[in-house]
């Protein structure tokens, strides 16, 4: 054989290996099907982000009629894509309590003499979205380093210092940076949530607590009695400046020593806050379904549908989570209407209030459509609209599931393409997929990688004009790919 045949045949050789994979996938696909897998559309995906971003639904904040209108639109689709409803009695939505608190006016003013200095919304200070309403008058204001009293760590913010009928300053997170990562573990678990520190100040006799980092945060549970906002370092340095302190040398100071550092700050305070608290208010989840071949087998798709609402301003979330919720839409509608019948159910669960402490899909767990030793595992879709890359964390631990990821990637998407071990939730859930790993059920969590434009959480920046569309659109159709394989492994994921 001469060079240019060798040549010839060793390229021919190059080409059989890399087109039979592509042939081999084409071959499975029919017509419909691959019509359907090119329909799915950047431009409809974002039609959908559009709508969830509307004024109307201002912020679909769980717990309000904007949420439940927003959810009511997202029903319709899936009845539209022709989905069966998998919610109470026949319907798409699976109600639950969820309690809401109605921000009307909060104000901070510091007096200086024979002036007041007012602070302002939103530069200074984001409200507390589910503090109680009150009024604290000229109130002395006490800085209390992280709020946290741990008796077995020989640590107590509150020793020493009398905080009764004050305001309290509460910094994030916890004290320590000891190289020990059991004990860090074990304090940040057990104290770093406001859930723990804003009851501690309560019980200590606070007033009033400003919370150090200005967030719009959900996830805080309304108690009678606790009155509480938001507010930016810098208001911090001017509250601490007369003990001859900056925020940054007192955080550095405890973190070194392992000791508190509370005081006096020599200043008072006017804080005003009110408030509405609607406590039987309700939110759902809206869940349809594709029924499979083996109806008792499932595999669920979860996205959460609700954000943070407004405070004042009114918080898109673009990113989170409009991008995963319009992703999963797409999906459905495209597996919907492609006419293949998959092994098992495809259950697409839109999960209400994840940012309000996941309680959508706990409600989902402690009431499951579905059997929940019989749902191979949970797909988490989750702010996935900015980047160039794909990514399915957890997958690693499950070659089948990897294979079938990258294979649709590899063949007919082309991006680059990353997976991770999977790693089981133990404790406190920052995601739905979280509840459902601590519960047995595998929860793979489809991503973006190698972020293009500015990423503003929990933000009101979060906007439609800070997504890469063309991700979306190859995520969908990864997802299209693969979803019907997947279904096809037997049984229920475990881990190696």
């Amino acid at each position: 054989m001469n060079r240019i045949m060798m040549r010839n045949s060793l390229l021919f050789g190059i080409w059989v290996c890399c087109c039979l994979p592509l042939c081999a996938q084409r071959e499975k696909m029919s017509k419909k099907q691959l019509d359907v897998f090119h329909s799915i559309s950047s431009n409809e995906i974002m039609e959908y982000v559009h709508e969830l971003c509307k004024e109307e639904y201002n912020g679909r904040l769980a717990g309000t009629g904007e949420y439940m209108k927003c959810a009511y639109w997202c029903a319709e689709l899936l009845s539209g894509f022709g989905l069966e409803p998998a919610g109470d009695a026949g319907s798409y939505l699976q109600h639950f309590r969820m309690p809401t608190t109605d921000l009307l006016d909060c104000q901070l003013r510091r007096q200086e003499g024979d002036k007041r200095v007012e602070y302002t919304f939103p530069r200074d200070f984001y409200p507390g979205m589910n503090s109680d309403s009150g009024r604290v008058k000229d109130a002395e204001v006490v800085y209390v380093g992280y709020g946290i009293t741990a008796p077995e760590y020989n640590y107590d913010d509150y020793k020493g210092v009398d905080v009764k009928g004050k305001i309290v300053i509460i910094e994030r997170g916890i004290p320590y940076r000891d190289k020990d990562e059991k004990k860090r573990f074990d304090l940040y678990m057990r104290y770093a949530s406001e859930s723990y520190k804003l009851p501690r100040a309560l019980e200590k006799g606070a007033a009033a607590v400003l919370l150090v980092g200005k967030l719009a945060h959900t996830g805080i549970d309304f108690r009678k009695g606790v009155i509480y906002t938001h507010i930016d370092p810098s208001m911090v340095d001017d509250l601490v400046a007369k003990a001859g302190y900056t925020r940054e040398k007192l955080r550095k100071q405890i973190a070194e020593k392992h000791q508190p550092c509370s005081f006096n700050t020599g200043n008072t305070l006017e804080m005003n806050v009110r408030t509405r608290h609607y406590p039987y208010a309700t939110a759902c989840n809206v869940i349809g379904v594709i029924k499979g071949v083996d109806t008792t087998s499932s595999i669920v798709l979860g996205a959460h549908l609700d954000h943070l609402g407004n405070n004042g301003l009114m918080f898109p979330g673009a990113l989170d989570n409009a991008s995963g919720v319009a992703l999963q839409l797409a999906v459905a509608k495209a597996l919907a209407t492609s006419g293949v019948k998959p092994e098992k159910n495809i259950v697409f669960a839109f999960f209400g209030a994840e940012e309000r402490g996941i309680k959508g899909a706990i409600h989902y767990l402690n009431h499951p459509t579905f059997p929940l030793d019989r749902t191979m595992c949970m797909l988490n879709i989750d702010m996935v609209g900015n980047g160039n890359g794909l990514a399915v964390w957890g997958a690693e631990t499950f070659p089948e599931v990897a294979g079938v990821f990258r294979q649709a990637n590899d063949t007919w998407i082309h991006r680059a393409f990353e997976v991770t071990p999977y790693e089981r939730a133990t404790s406190y859930s920052q995601a739905d997929g979280d509840e459902f790993s601590k519960r047995g059920i595998p929860a793979l969590y489809i991503a973006t990688t190698e972020e293009l434009k500015p990423m503003y959480y929990h933000d009101p920046r979060d906007r439609e004009e800070t997504l890469t569309p063309e991700i979306m659109e190859d995520a969908a159709k990864m997802l299209f790919l693969a979803l019907p394989e997947i279904v096809k492994i037997k049984g229920v994921l475990r881990e190696k």
